[in-house]
């Protein structure tokens, strides 16, 4: 089975780990990953979920291989990405991306 891969290039990739990076920073993100699910809770805070959602809105763009989800809840903000049923391995690569177990 081959896995699907982003469709960004070297450059634009550094960029986009950075934005996550500073968004882990600022949330503190927690993951958990099960099969072809993979949830990763964010705290609240100023300008949290927007972020959250605008990151998710580029990541659609280039990781279309993937079903991305946001929500925003009263104790955080879940983010949620759910592999292909014909592909689970698909999610494996973003689970290790976000150091999800």
């Amino acid at each position: 089975m081959t896995v699907a891969a982003c469709t960004l290039g070297q450059e634009d990739r550094s960029a986009r780990v950075r934005q996550w990076k500073r968004l882990a920073g600022t949330a503190r993100p927690s993951a958990r990953h099960s099969g072809r699910f993979l949830e990763i809770s964010y705290q609240s805070g100023s300008g949290v979920f927007d972020e959250l959602e605008a990151l998710v809105a580029s990541e659609r763009q280039c990781c279309a291989f993937v079903d991305w989800d946001v929500v925003q809840e009263v104790d955080g903000n879940i983010m949620r990405i759910t592999a292909k049923p014909e592909s689970p391995d698909d999610i494996a690569s973003l689970a290790a991306l976000f150091s999800a177990a």
